[in-house]
This record gives C-alpha cells, structure tokens and sequence, in this order.
C-alpha cells in the first residue's frame, strides 16, 4: 500500500495499515520555506515554488501533497476582492470588499478561471502530478462557497445579513456557489485526488446551527452532488452541535478543530460513512507547545480515532518545523 492507496483508502471507508499524516489546510511554515528554499511571497504566485513548497516529504512528514496555494483567498480574489501583499510570515489578508456597498455587477463571468491564480494553480498541478505520480495524493484546496460570499462583501456585514437581508445572501450563494463548483472540478481536472473547502465563516462561533442549516447545508449539498471527486469541509470552533448536520451534505470528510469532541465527531461520522481529519491545536499547541506537547496531543488524537492525524486547522507560518514532525512520529509510535 502506498501513500496515495492509505489516504484514498481512508477517506473511502476501506482498511489500512495505519492512520494517515499530514495538514487538511495550509502549511506554509516559515523554516519550511527556509529549507526547502520557496519562500513566500514567490511560493504564492510562482508554480514551481509552489510546487516546491508542497512536497515536504522529508522534512515536515506530511502523506498528502497541497496544491493551489498557501491561503484561502483564490475565489475572493478572482471576484475582486483587494488584497494586501504578503510576507514570509504573513498570508494575503482582505484590504477591499468589493460588494460592501450593492451587489450590482455582482454575476459569475464564464473566465472565472482564466483569473487571479488559478493559471498558476493549473501549472503547479502539472508539476505536482510529474513529480508525486500515483506515489501520493494531491488535494486541492480554498475557501468555501459561503466564506467566499463573506469576503465580498465583508464578514460583518454578510453575517448580519443571514438576519436581515437572506435575499441577499441567497443570491451571493448562488453566484460564489457555482465558482466553487467550477474550481473544485478544475482542481479535479488537472490532477487533485480529494478537495478541501475551508469554511471558517460557517462555524458555530459566528453563526447558529439553525442558519448553518438554513444557508449553508443546502449550499454544500448542491456542491458535493455536482463536482467529481471526494470533498472535505474545514469549519473552525467547536463544531460539536453542526457535525450531524455537516455529515448530511454528502462530503466525504470533516476537518475538526481541538475545540470539538473527536471520539463523539468520529463516532456521528462513521454512522454516515463520512471520516474525520484533526484535531492537533495549531494556534497553540504546534504554534507555541513544546514538541512533547505535540506528540502527546496527537496520541490523543489517534486514541480518540481520529481518521487522518492533521492541525486541526492551518499551520501557523511561526511553528517550529520540529513540533510539525511530532504528529509522523507519534502516529509510527503509535501504530508500532
């Protein structure tokens, strides 16, 4: 069994000789750049850094290789979002929101892909595919369709919208929806074996289970019933009262944070056919913890049954590259 064979395997319910490793998210760690040599703000842009900064077989462990990026901007950006310019340490953040004011001019344009960087996603595949082949999986990955509606028009505003103007948010759905379709089937297209929405905006911690159910579980529905290949869902916070529903939409995976109940997520999960990916605290534990401290969690993790031994959520660009290697090294520990 390769690498490719246990994370496909795993993702699809099927047996495997042990829990899979990696990052459900970004990991663009600053002494990763330094020596593997693809530091941002190139590793943002330029195919082969990119592509470079993606196989850090050696030195972070990792079993899945990402591709299109080291943040969750691409959609936002290709609609008109203005972002600031990153550094080593530091991702594109929002400097615009280009639909705060009226959503006038606001359609999904069929060149949609021809924008921002997806060009330079569709190289770094192409690179990825020759360099890894079928020897491991490639995923694909961005923000989601309802956090993508958020940037357009600004978090606060949209998510005092799901209250008083849900008009508005179904019609921005409608058009961020249908790119997310569109680039999850060009990630497929061009190589991803599995594709990661990153949904920061629909956690419980800013939203009720009652709009995620509203909003969001329908949005995802139409999502995974039209795109070709296995889906995985990132939602930060304690997504402990949303897993059932999340379970519902037909992903194939959930990416949980430390703030939830593994041994509970994965027990709901499994009931649906649906598997887990997490949850090493990254803002704490990978950021600031000592490696005993990684290693300890991710045997907890893995005791808690835990599908794919992840960061519950994207790698800080500050953690040390030696607490990133404590999740491989607990996982062959564990499974010695």
């Amino acid at each position: 069994m390769n690498l490719k064979q246990r994370v496909m395997n795993q993702l699809d319910g099927k047996t495997v000789d042990m829990t899979p490793v990696g990052c459900t998210t970004t990991y663009g760690v600053v002494e990763l750049m330094k020596k593997c040599g693809a530091e941002r703000p190139l590793a943002d842009t330029d195919p082969e850094a990119m592509a470079t900064l993606a196989l850090p077989d050696e030195l972070a462990s990792f079993e899945m290789v990402k591709a299109m990026g080291w943040d969750i901007t691409p959609m936002s950006e290709a609609f008109g979002c203005g972002l600031g310019v990153p550094q080593i340490d530091l991702q594109y953040c929002f400097k615009q929101h280009p639909y705060a004011e009226s959503l006038d001019g606001l359609v999904y344009q069929d060149d949609f892909l021809e924008k921002g960087r997806f060009p330079a996603y569709k190289k770094q595949f192409e690179i990825l595919k020759k360099k890894v082949g079928e020897e491991k999986a490639i995923f694909g990955e961005s923000e989601g369709a309802f956090t993508c509606g958020a940037n357009l028009v600004g978090t606060e505003n949209f998510m005092r919208w799901t209250f008083k103007r849900q008009a508005d948010v179904e019609k921005i759905l409608e058009v961020t929806k249908q790119a997310m379709i569109d680039v999850i089937n060009f990630a497929f297209e061009n190589g991803a074996d599995y594709y990661v929405m990153a949904e920061p905006t629909a956690g419980p911690s800013v939203m009720s289970p009652k709009l995620f159910k509203k909003f969001v579980v329908p949005m995802l529905s139409d999502i995974a019933a039209k795109t070709n290949g296995p889906l995985v869902v990132h939602i930060c916070g304690n997504t402990d009262m949303i897993i059932p529903l999340m379970c519902e939409t037909g992903v194939k995976g959930l990416s949980i944070e430390e703030g939830a109940n593994m041994k509970e997520a994965v027990r709901i999960a499994h009931e649906n056919d649906v598997r887990i990916f997490g949850n090493v605290a990254a803002g704490t534990t990978l950021f600031m913890g000592t490696p005993e401290q990684v290693y300890k969690e991710s045997i907890a993790a893995l005791e808690n049954g835990t599908d794919f031994l992840c960061p519950g959520c994207g790698i800080a660009p500050g953690s040390p590259l030696e607490n990133v290697q404590q999740l491989r090294k607990a996982r062959d520990d564990f499974f010695k």
